[in-house]
């Protein structure tokens, strides 16, 4: 993971496959888990800094290791790195010529195709 981001499981874009989440805050200040307190709905999470716990395994949660972890944006890479940032990055930009020969030659073997199904042969 040269260079990438790591997801991280506090990331609001985050989810859990079996709702098994669960961020325990580092101090009370901050609404942790302590008795029946469980105000962290992953429906309405917000980056959050505390650790991820799973409570489908009973231990912090591995993004890169779980089968059931995926985001909202479909970022989440094999490698259990962040593609979001490689998706928002800058855009070739390409010139309206480039575009035209593009459609033309998508327009052309449309054409070619059509007529060839209808048995016409095309002469130019």
């Amino acid at each position: 993971m040269k260079g990438k981001q790591p997801c991280i499981a506090t990331c609001s874009l985050f989810r859990c496959g079996q709702r098994a989440l669960f961020i325990k805050a580092t101090s009370p200040q901050q609404g942790g888990f302590q008795g029946g307190d469980r105000g962290n709905s992953w429906e309405k999470r917000t980056f959050r800094e505390g650790s991820p716990y799973c409570n489908w395994v009973g231990d912090l949660c591995v993004v890169s290791g779980c089968n059931y972890a995926f985001c909202e944006r479909r970022a989440l890479l094999p490698d259990g790195s962040c593609g979001l940032e490689e998706r928002e990055g800058p855009r070739q930009i390409k010139s309206i010529e480039e575009e035209a020969l593009r459609e033309e030659i998508i327009v052309r073997s449309a054409n070619e195709k059509l007529l060839k199904k209808k048995g016409i042969n095309l002469i130019e």
